[in-house]
């Protein structure tokens, strides 16, 4: 089964500071002499040399859209760079001022394909790999934005918000050396400018390295230096929110927000750290202002729709709340498209590569090593709670969502076949055990919480057969109206469509129910949301014992557990367990469409075919 491309951080914020404008105005008469043969040509041309005339026109067709783009009107803009491009497609400068205009509109398929002609036309733009990367990062192509980073970066180290951007995405994809060591570069590419924003990438390492409260005197120490930075006070606000620290949160993205209108997307963050009532209609006011702003890009406009869903939610206007969950995956849909005949196809294949007793005809017998403990299910399924219950423990470190899984079939290292060679399989197995030791080198257990990790079942009881594989099972509808109404930091290609969920779902439960039926009970712990947290102590004595571990009475108080939290259940995880999020889907009953069919027969598990 394919798990969506990430989006991870906030490709919208790349776009604001990498964002300035090609200088087309600048460039005009450079433009003009060199098409008119004054000077010699610093473009390669692929067609032949135009008229002077349409070189000319070409030109004030450039000019033209430059000056509409400066005053927003990006779609009259796009039309005046293509009919430049369409006079004289010779230069590079025209097709990057048309990728950001197309950046600009939203229209990121447009703009990643007219930066890639102004590459083509000059390999060393360093702007055009600038916007193709945040272009693509739009798309949730991330691993070909990365490539683009990493091309601007190739032309100039000191890019420091590309160094950024490159770290981020390291660690969406569970490459934390990859991702401190990139976010180091930054900190030295900006402290080598003198820019303020050094403290925030070395924030950014420390907190990956396990240090958050270095990271917090870091910001705190800019914050006292430059208190007029928004960027810090939010970076701030992520922190303390990740170390249970709600209402600090939401006041520091909320100021931040306050100082640099740039960080609108902020507005999410302080909405998932607090809960609203109708007292707190000023803040509810300059929210609903904000996502009127014409200047927003579709990244802080569908988080503060999001956000501005979410406080309905919490006021109980569940059809103002629908609208703004609407509008929301509206735009994050844009560029989703679900492949679901590959996602069947995937699925079908996922299934016969681990038939009955596959494990027995395998060339590697695994490693008899049992500190794996793998969480998978839906995401909004319980997960977290689960590895917040688990880690409570003292034998237990927890790992979070690491990618490792995914980047190994991504890889081409047939994770999905359970016939691997022996090599293959032992080489996999040992670098899992390293990344699990990088996340506590001491402990008895260690938690990988990747959700999706459900498609890689066959392969991970293969090569762990001691492992513990604990499924989180939540009532579909539910689940899948948690997934439609959260803003996630990845990208998945099924969470914005009613009918695409509904569909991704069934392939899920196709898969679980195989696992189910194949790997040994022992090995395999069901775990149901709602069980839990109406009554958490048997189904948490269950987990604890099925899992391997002495009972530990700090498994009962999740909520005091002060590991780091980064996910989209931070708020909730710090909470006593509660019940209210049990049917919660009857709320939203009339708008839910499509996933009333997911509604189980009576009396069936979540977490089996419908």
């Amino acid at each position: 089964m394919a798990v969506p491309g990430a989006k991870a951080g906030n490709p919208g914020r790349a776009s604001a500071s990498l964002g300035v404008l090609t200088e087309t105005g600048r460039i005009a008469q450079e433009y003009t002499a060199v098409r008119l043969g004054s000077v010699a040509q610093p473009y390669r041309a692929t067609v032949a040399k135009p008229s002077r005339s349409r070189v000319r026109e070409a030109c004030q067709q450039a000019m033209s859209g430059h000056r509409l783009t400066l005053n927003g009107h990006y779609a009259l803009a796009i039309e005046r760079f293509r009919a430049s491009i369409d006079l004289d497609p010779t230069v590079a400068a025209v097709h990057c001022d048309l990728g950001l205009a197309s950046l600009k509109a939203g229209r990121m398929e447009e703009a990643a394909s007219a930066f890639r002609g102004a590459i083509d036309l000059d390999p060393g733009c360093l702007k055009a790999y600038l916007h193709l990367a945040v272009a693509l990062d739009h798309l949730g192509r991330t691993e070909e934005a990365l490539a683009a980073y990493e091309s601007a970066i190739g032309l100039d180290r000191g890019q420091h918000a590309a160094h950024a951007r490159v770290g981020q995405i390291h660690l969406s994809n569970g490459r934390s050396a990859q991702g401190e060591a990139s976010f180091r570069a930054a900190a030295a590419a900006a402290q080598a400018v003198g820019s303020s924003r050094a403290k925030i990438y070395q924030a950014s390492a420390a907190k990956i390295a396990g240090m958050p409260a270095e990271a917090e005197t870091l910001l705190r120490n800019l914050i006292a230096d430059h208190p007029e930075s928004g960027e810090a006070h939010v970076a701030l606000g992520q922190i303390l929110a990740e170390s249970g620290q709600s209402e600090a949160a939401a006041t520091s993205a909320e100021r931040g927000i306050a100082l640099d209108p740039e960080m609108a997307a902020a507005w999410y963050q302080v909405a998932i750290n607090r809960k609203f009532s109708a007292e707190d209609h000023s803040i509810i006011e300059r929210m609903r202002a904000c996502v009127e702003r014409s200047d927003l890009t579709p990244w802080q406009r569908q988080s503060i729709h999001f956000a501005l869903g979410k406080v309905h939610d919490d006021l109980g206007d569940y059809a103002v709340a629908m609208s703004h969950f609407d509008a929301a995956n509206a735009i994050r849909g844009t560029h989703a498209n679900l492949d679901r005949t590959m996602l069947a196809r995937q699925t079908d294949h996922v299934i016969a590569s681990a038939p009955a007793g596959y494990r027995d005809r395998c060339p590697e017998p695994g490693v008899e090593d049992s500190t794996p403990i793998l969480i998978v299910g839906m995401p909004r399924s319980g997960t977290t709670l689960v590895e917040q219950i688990l880690s409570s423990h003292p034998d237990v470190a927890p790992g979070g969502e690491l990618g490792f899984w995914r980047e190994r079939n991504r890889a081409g290292l047939g994770v999905f076949d359970a016939s691997a060679s022996v090599e293959v399989a032992r080489r996999i197995a040992a670098d899992y055990l390293v990344a699990l030791r990088a996340v506590s080198p001491n402990a008895r257990r260690v938690t990988d919480k990747m959700p999706f990790n459900f498609a890689h079942l066959g392969v991970i009881h293969q090569l762990f057969p001691c492992a513990a594989i604990v499924h989180c099972r939540r009532h579909p509808v539910d689940t899948c109206l948690s997934i439609f109404s959260t803003n996630f930091e990845t990208a998945f290609d099924f969470a914005a469509d009613r009918s695409d969920l509904a569909f991704f779902y069934r392939q899920y439960q196709r898969l679980m129910e195989h696992w189910r039926t194949i790997l040994p009970a022992n090995r395999f712990i069901e775990i149901d949301y709602e069980a839990l947290v109406s009554d958490p102590e048997p189904t948490t004595r269950r987990l604890i014992a099925g899992c391997g571990l002495e009972w530990n009475n700090l498994c009962l108080a999740p909520h005091r557990n002060q590991r780091r939290i980064a996910t989209a259940s931070l708020w909730q995880a710090r909470q006593p367990i509660y019940r209210t999020s049990i049917e919660r889907w009857r709320r939203y009953e009339p708008w839910l469409g499509d996933l009333l069919a997911l509604l189980p027969a009576s009396g069936q598990a979540a977490g089996s075919p419908v």
